[in-house]
């Protein structure tokens, strides 16, 4: 069922031994800046808010292992993400985020990224240090290019992009470098859902 919730209080960074919190299906535009003190956090499910932005101290939930960002508003991403060191899920699908932060790259327990329906023209270069990147959905976005470091995710098993700017035909080479070519799902061949 949906809520209704608008605000967090401040008084929620007390919850220090709280690992799972899900606020999915409510109305919050905002999160406090307390929120970083929920140190022991390792689920947070915010899918199907209002979120326009994150607060910087989104960065302190080093414990943090699944974040699902889905169907917000978010425009941008705070330089502190890239401190999710134990970030092993991340879904940002139907967002507004035009650029993704340098720090990006440091997410090196990453395997799931969703990035579809934003409106990304371009990824961080620090991208091909997603090392153990597994699973990558770009599908919907304005990218004309990949990183050129993208051929160092030894580890992507499965890419989903669609036929869009960039296309999965423009860049077989580097996915028969890759050894993933087979694994590669171009989504404009299949039927929309």
């Amino acid at each position: 069922g949906s809520n209704q919730l608008i605000a967090l209080p401040e008084s929620i960074g007390r919850l220090a031994a709280l690992q799972t919190l899900d606020l999915r299906f409510n109305q919050l535009t905002a999160l406090p800046e307390s929120f970083g003190r929920l140190a022991a956090l390792r689920e947070l499910n915010l899918n199907s808010n209002q979120l326009i932005a994150l607060p910087e101290s989104i960065g302190h939930l080093t414990a943090l292992q699944t974040l699902d960002l889905g169907s917000n508003q978010l425009i941008a991403l705070p330089e502190s993400i890239g401190r999710l060191a134990a970030l092993r899920e991340l879904y940002l699908y139907d967002n507004q985020l035009t650029e993704l932060p340098e720090s990006f790259g440091h997410l090196a327990a990453l395997q799931t990224l969703d990035l579809s329906f934003n409106q990304l023209t371009a990824l961080p270069e620090s991208f091909g240090r997603l090392a153990a990147l597994r699973m990558l959905y770009l599908c919907g976005n304005r990218l004309t290019a990949l990183p050129r470091l993208f051929h160092q995710l030894h580890e992507l098993q499965s890419l989903y992009l669609d036929d869009g700017p960039i296309g999965v035909h423009g860049h077989i080479d580097m996915f028969r470098r890759l050894g993933v070519e087979e694994r590669v799902h171009d989504l404009s061949a299949s039927p929309s859902a």
